[in-house]
C-alpha cells in the first residue's frame, strides 16, 4: 500500500511538514500488518525500524527476572514507538506485541535518523513526544505510591476513556480494549484479585459494564468521583 505525504499529517510529529518534506517522509515509509498475537519486535533486539500506528491497539511490556510481566504501555493510532533510544545504538528497551489486528507505518531507523538530521524541527517533535511518555510514567509511579488501590483502576478507566473511548448514542462511553484483568493489574501495580473486586464493586453501583474486550462506562460523572 501506498500513501500520499497528505496521509502522514495525521501524526503529530509530521504535523507541520511541508508538501515536499512530507513527500519524504512517504518515500522512506514501509506498510506493515501484523496479526493479532503478533509480535512486532523483542526486549533486547537491535532496533531496525520506528513505528506509527495506522490502526490497533499495542502492548509494550518488559519481563521480569522472575518472569512477572510489567506493562509499559497501550498504544493506539497516531501514535510512535518505541520511545527511546533515538540519538543512540541501544537495543529495544522493551516488547511490543500486536493485541489487536495492527496496521502501521515502518520507518528504517537509520532514515528516519537521517531524517532527524535534515529536518531539526521533528527532532524536537520527537523529543516533545519522549517528554510526555516520560511525564505519563512519572504520573503512574507517583499514582502508585500515592493512592489507593480503588482509586489507581478508577483512574486507569478515566486515561483509557480519553484516549479510546467513543461516544454512544444511550450517553454510554465504549472502551474497545481487549485487556484481561490481569494485564490491567500489571499495568497499575496491584494484584488481579484487586482489579476484580473493584471493576465488581464498579458493576454493582451500576457505573460500568466490562467484558474481556471491552468497558462501557454507563456513568461518567460517577465515575469521576472516585478520583
Amino acid at each position: 500500500m501506498v500513501y500520499s505525504p497528505d496521509f502522514f499529517k495525521q501524526f503529530p510529529i509530521f504535523s507541520n511538514l511541508t508538501e515536499y518534506e512530507l513527500q519524504e517522509v512517504a518515500e522512506i515509509s514501509n506498510h506493515r500488518k501484523f496479526k493479532k498475537g503478533t509480535n512486532i519486535f523483542l526486549e533486547g533486539e537491535a532496533r531496525k525500524a520506528v513505528y506509527f500506528i495506522v490502526s490497533g491497539l499495542v502492548k509494550v511490556y518488559k519481563v521480569s527476572e522472575d518472569g512477572q510481566e510489567q506493562i509499559i504501555s497501550l498504544l493506539h493510532s497516531d501514535e510512535m514507538f518505541p520511545h527511546v533510544g533515538f540519538f543512540d545504538d541501544t537495543p529495544n528497551p522493551a516488547t511490543a506485541l500486536a493485541i489487536t489486528d495492527v496496521q502501521a507505518i515502518s520507518i528504517p531507523i537509520e532514515d528516519f535518523d537521517a531524517l532527524m538530521f535534515r529536518k531539526p524541527e521533528i527532532t524536537v517533535k520527537v523529543m516533545k513526544v519522549i517528554g510526555k511518555k516520560l511525564l505519563e510514567l512519572q504520573d503512574r509511579i507517583q499514582s502508585i505510591t500515592t493512592k489507593d488501590v480503588f482509586s489507581r483502576i478508577v483512574g486507569a478507566i478515566v486515561r483509557f476513556s480519553k484516549e479510546l473511548g467513543e461516544q454512544q448514542e444511550d450517553g454510554s462511553v465504549l472502551i474497545r480494549m481487549p485487556m484481561t484483568n490481569s494485564d490491567l493489574a500489571s499495568m497499575i501495580g496491584v494484584t488481579r484479585e484487586s482489579v476484580n473486586r473493584s471493576l465488581n464493586r464498579l458493576k454493582k453501583e451500576g457505573i460500568i459494564e466490562h467484558s474481556r474486550k471491552e468497558i462501557r462506562i454507563l456513568d461518567e460523572e460517577k465515575l469521576l468521583d472516585y478520583m
